[in-house]
């Protein structure tokens, strides 16, 4: 396909295109003769993959590349997707390593044990690590017992969305899917997060007097 065709797939301006190539991002296409190039689907899966990590993301060039490079070189989808956790959570470098998260460490390592989950080492046990600690910081010190209780209700919702979402097409197609699987479960979780947390709240200022019997109801049903 020419470059204009590569623009009305991808919705990405030729301009931007052609600096994704300069930098390294975007392979550069099969020369056709002196003045044209040719691209494919590969081309394709790679803009709208730099295209999510840069919208969606906020993500920096190199970060993109680190990324991209990675599957360039051919590795695993396995490896491909942890990749894709470790960018999306953005723990920071040396968490696997630091002495003060060990009681945090511990933890995960607990939880993993109890239900047999695997993924040692890797993005998605750090990235826990890194979140425990963080939340204990705000005085919300979760232990086991709680970590379980979010396992329960998680680990059903997580078979269907790998079944979901599946293993299958270019690596560029899977991390696409998988970063923005990632950030729209996080909206979803954070937003019925607060639902539950606001809920909770107007609940107590009823029970105490502070409020009506019927502040904040839902529109009753059509």
């Amino acid at each position: 396909m020419k470059l204009s065709e590569l623009v009305e797939q991808t919705g990405v301006a030729s301009s931007t295109l052609k600096h994704w190539i300069r930098v390294g991002l975007l392979p550069p296409g099969r020369l056709r003769n002196k003045t044209t190039a040719v691209y494919d689907e590969r081309h394709v899966d790679r803009a709208l993959l730099i295209l999510l990590m840069r919208d969606d993301y906020r993500a920096s060039v190199e970060q993109i590349r680190t990324l991209t490079s990675l599957i360039d070189e051919g590795t695993s989808t396995l490896e491909v997707m942890n990749a894709c956790q470790a960018f999306a959570l953005g723990t920071p470098p040396g968490s696997a390593t630091d002495p003060a998260l060990e009681p945090f460490r511990e933890r995960t390592y607990e939880l993993m044990r109890r239900r047999d989950w695997r993924g040692y080492p890797g993005a998605a046990e750090q990235g826990l690590v890194h979140a425990l600690a963080t939340a204990a910081g705000v005085g919300l010190d979760y232990d086991v017992d709680a970590l379980m209780s979010y396992a329960d209700a998680l680990e059903p919702l997580a078979a269907r969305n790998v079944t979901a979402l599946g293993p299958t097409g270019s690596a560029d197609q899977v991390a696409r899917r998988m970063l923005a699987a990632i950030n729209a479960r996080a909206r979803q979780l954070v937003a019925v997060s607060s639902l539950a947390h606001a809920a909770v709240s107007i609940r107590e200022a009823i029970d105490r007097g502070d409020a009506p019997e019927d502040l904040a109801k839902p529109p009753a049903r059509g």
